[in-house]
C-alpha cells in the first residue's frame, strides 16, 4: 500500500493537528515529513533555505512511487517535485496538492524568470490542485496563469492554538502595539502613520532594516517562532499593514494574534479584511491612511468594551474556523470530493 505523505517546512509538533484532521476526514493514514527550510532570510541562511527547496523534494522524488497522496505544505517543496517530475517526464504516479499556494510577482529578469518558473510548474499536469488561502487570491491566479478556477480552490487557513501552548506565570502587559512578518507588507504606510503617537510600536522582521525609525518604534530583526509568542501575548494589539491587496499574505500572523485573543487592525483593500476579519466584530478594518490607523489604536487602548468584544469574537472566530485541526478536515474534503 502506497504512503499519504504531507512535507512540513515546521515540525513534527506542528504537524500533528492537520494530520489528525486529514486522517478523520479521509479515513485514511497520512504522516508528517519534516525539511525544516524557513529560518533566515540573510547571507549564508537564505542560501541554505533555498538548497534545501530543491533538495528535498529531490528526495522526494527519487522515492515517489511509495507515496500515493502528497500534500506540500511548504508549497515549494511540492512546486519543485513536480517541476523535477516534468523536467525528467516521468509517468504521474500520486495526486499532489499544493497548499496556501501563493503567487507574488517580482520585477526585472528574476520576475520574468520566475513566473516562466511557476508557470512551467501549474503547466504541467503534475499538480492535482492548488489551496489558495483567499477568495481573492484564486481569482488572481486564474488569470495570472490562463487557468480554470477548478484548478485553484479557497480554503480559510488554520494554524495550532499557540495561546494554549503558551503558559507564562505572569499576566500580559498589553502596552504595546506590535506588527509581525515579512511578506507583503507595507512598512512605510505603518512607519508614517505611528511616528509620533502616545504609544510603543514594535514591528518583528528579519528583513526591515530603517536607519533612524520613529522614537515610539522599536524595529526587532533576530525574532523567530516560538520567540513571537511573547510579544504576541503582552501586544495591546496587532497591526497588519498589507501592500499588495490581491496577493494573500499575513494569514498565519492574523490567526496566531486571534488565537491570543489579541485585536486586529487590517488594512484594505486585503484579502485578509475581505475573507477572515469583519470589522467590528473580530477586528478593525481600515484605509491606508494615517489619521484611520491612528484612531483604530486609540480606540482599543481606550474603550475596554471595544477591547474585549474584538478579543472574545476572534478568540472564538479562531476556534470555530481556523484550528489546524479544521483545516485538515477542510483539505481532506477537497481530497474526497476530487478521489
Amino acid at each position: 500500500m502506497k504512503e499519504n505523505v504531507a512535507l512540513f517546512d515546521s515540525s513534527y509538533e506542528e504537524a500533528a493537528e492537520f494530520i489528525r484532521g486529514l486522517q478523520d476526514q479521509t479515513g485514511e493514514s497520512w504522516q508528517a515529513i519534516v525539511c525544516n527550510s524557513n529560518k533566515g532570510r540573510q547571507g549564508l541562511t537564505n542560501a541554505i533555505r533555498y538548497i534545501k527547496y530543491f533538495l528535498f523534494p529531490l528526495k522526494i522524488f527519487f522515492q515517489r512511487k511509495r507515496y500515493g497522496r502528497i500534500i506540500g505544505w511548504q508549497e515549494f517543496y511540492g512546486l519543485v517535485y513536480a517541476f523535477y517530475c516534468r523536467l525528467f517526464r516521468v509517468k504521474k504516479c500520486n495526486s499532489l496538492i499544493i497548499k496556501n499556494f501563493i503567487y507574488k510577482p517580482k520585477k526585472g529578469l528574476v520576475g520574468k524568470l520566475y513566473f516562466r518558473f511557476m508557470n512551467y510548474i501549474v503547466k504541467s499536469g503534475y499538480v492535482d490542485t492548488y489551496i489558495c488561502a483567499s477568495k481573492t487570491m484564486v481569482q488572481y491566479c486564474c488569470e495570472v496563469f490562463g487557468e480554470s478556477d477548478d484548478r485553484f480552490v479557497f480554503i480559510p487557513f488554520g494554524v495550532n492554538d499557540f495561546a494554549a501552548e503558551y503558559q507564562p506565570e505572569t499576566p500580559p502587559t498589553n502596552d504595546y502595539v506590535l506588527s509581525l512578518g515579512r511578506s507583503n507588507r507595507d512598512w512605510q504606510f505603518l512607519l508614517d502613520g505611528i511616528a509620533g503617537q502616545n504609544y510603543p510600536v514594535k514591528i518583528i522582521c528579519d528583513e526591515l532594516r530603517v536607519e533612524a525609525p520613529p522614537a515610539n518604534v522599536e524595529i526587532l530583526n533576530s525574532v523567530w517562532g516560538s520567540q513571537t509568542h511573547q510579544y504576541i501575548y503582552n501586544c495591546k494589539c496587532m497591526v497588519i499593514p498589507i501592500a499588495d491587496g490581491r496577493i494573500a499574505s499575513g494569514d498565519t500572523v492574523l490567526l496566531m494574534a486571534m488565537s491570543f485573543g489579541k485585536p486586529i487592525i487590517i488594512t484594505k483593500p486585503s484579502c485578509l479584511a475581505d475573507d477572515y476579519v469583519t470589522d467590528g466584530y473580530n477586528g478593525i478594518v481600515i484605509e491606508k491612511k494615517a489619521e484611520q490607523l491612528q484612531e483604530a489604536v486609540q480606540r482599543i487602548f481606550q474603550d475596554e468594551a471595544l477591547y474585549r468584544q474584538l478579543s472574545e469574537n476572534g478568540r472564538q472566530h479562531y476556534l470555530e474556523h481556523h484550528s489546524l485541526y479544521t483545516y485538515g478536515k477542510n483539505v481532506g474534503k477537497i481530497i474526497c470530493a476530487r478521489g
